[in-house]
């Protein structure tokens, strides 16, 4: 399965939740179409997750979403490591099971 059919799988099991909300975080730099072609921009920080949300009762999760042979960067690591340690939940999703798994939950 493709990383882009895995995390569509997600968005839609999740989102149909009431006690989750989740946003999808599109990682990368671009130009702006109009003013300073110049001046590039950064979407969000490197190593940060594919998907970000908050679960009631106000626990924060982050999900990078790989293929069975797609591998965490050094970045995505570092990232892991920091939501962690301040208490956030960092799911390294192959399956929607991974994900039901590491946040507790039942389908």
């Amino acid at each position: 399965m493709t990383e882009a059919i895995l995390q569509q799988q997600i968005r839609l099991a999740l989102g149909m939740r009431d006690d989750i909300m989740m946003l999808r975080i599109n990682v990368g730099k671009f130009r702006p179409i109009d003013g300073d072609q110049r001046r590039v921009i950064q979407s969000a920080p490197e190593g940060t997750p594919d998907l970000l949300g908050v679960m009631s009762p106000g626990r924060a999760f982050g999900i990078e979403v790989k293929s069975l042979k797609g591998k965490q960067r050094d970045v995505q690591r570092a990232f892991q490591d920091a939501w962690e340690r301040r208490g956030g939940i960092y799911i390294l999703a192959r399956s929607l099971e991974d994900v039901y798994c590491g946040l507790d939950i039942s389908p």
